[in-house]
């Protein structure tokens, strides 16, 4: 991840790569646009992680032999919900520092972005969870708001609160549906939906920008004259210019990953012996048990 897939494509968009370059090259918008990391960093995770999981196979357990699918929930909700408080927390800050520039007025729309989209996120995910399965998942809120930071991550300098509403408000269900169809249509066991949350959410982010930049920030973006303008706002060039940047994401980094887990397949191997994974890693690894009384 740090030698090769993070380089490579950050160098795309962030470098002044061919992705950057579309514009000036191809006058597709302002190039490929992604203000903190929504297909730089998120999407190149999830795609990963789609492709690890894809290699590794499904938890012991997890698909029994009568066609069901098996909940294998983790150990300490409360700990989990705080570990999601902490990102979320944390996200404030290289959302807002991706300004590169403390007097940057920008950070204040940043910031109240970054905080309507996960709130949206949560609310949302919560909402369609509850509703399509008849209880309320916290777990699941807690991925939508996850997958609302990763969504707005891309757009959050770019789009106004309303559209930073809107983009957590279609991560979370996005999310929730994401993780189903992958467990129960696809069959790969994600265990914390990372292809959901930063895969999916990190693809709809980029191309949020595209259909919902509002033409008040980014002048000169990428050396392109003006500012960064969306599909709706009267830019269609931007929306295929982030489309392209989707589509070479999942394309590139996925073949790259892929690649690497079966070599690591081959020869060091992914998985450890099925009795080790029923009694849990911590007593390989570490010599003794973390939950001695489970």
């Amino acid at each position: 991840m740090s030698m090769f897939l993070y380089p490579l494509y950050g160098n795309w968009v962030w470098g002044g790569g061919w992705l950057a370059q579309l514009g000036a090259n191809l006058g597709l918008g302002h190039g490929h646009v992604d203000f903190a990391g929504s297909s730089v960093v998120h999407m190149t995770g999830g795609v990963t992680a789609l492709a690890g999981a894809i290699v590794l196979g499904p938890r012991v357990g997890k698909y029994r032999r009568d066609e069901t699918v098996a909940a294998i929930p983790g150990h300490n909700l409360p700990m989990a919900m705080v570990g999601t408080l902490i990102l979320a927390f944390g996200w404030f800050g290289f959302n807002t520092a991706s300004t590169l520039n403390a007097t940057d007025g920008r950070i204040a729309i940043v910031a109240s972005n970054t905080l309507l989209s996960s709130s949206a996120g949560a609310i949302a995910a919560l909402a369609t969870a509850w509703y399509l399965s008849r209880r309320p998942d916290i777990g699941m809120a807690c991925n939508g708001m996850l997958g609302g930071l990763v969504a707005i991550t891309a757009p959050c300098a770019f789009v106004g609160p309303a559209a930073a509403v809107l983009i957590g408000a279609l991560a979370g269900p996005l999310v929730f549906l994401v993780v189903a169809l992958l467990e129960r249509r696809v069959r790969i066991d994600d265990p914390v939906g990372a292809v959901a949350v930063h895969g999916a959410c990190g693809a709809w982010g980029a191309l949020a920008l595209g259909l919902l930049a509002d033409g008040s920030y980014g002048e000169g973006w990428n050396g392109v004259a003006g500012p960064v303008r969306g599909l709706l706002f009267g830019d269609a060039r931007q929306f295929l210019a982030q489309l392209i940047g989707v589509v070479c994401n999942a394309i590139v980094v996925f073949a790259l990953a892929y690649g690497f887990f079966r070599l690591l397949d081959r020869t060091m191997g992914n998985r450890v012996p099925s009795e080790v994974e029923w009694t849990g890693l911590d007593s390989l690894e570490m010599g003794s048990q973390a939950y001695p009384h489970a």
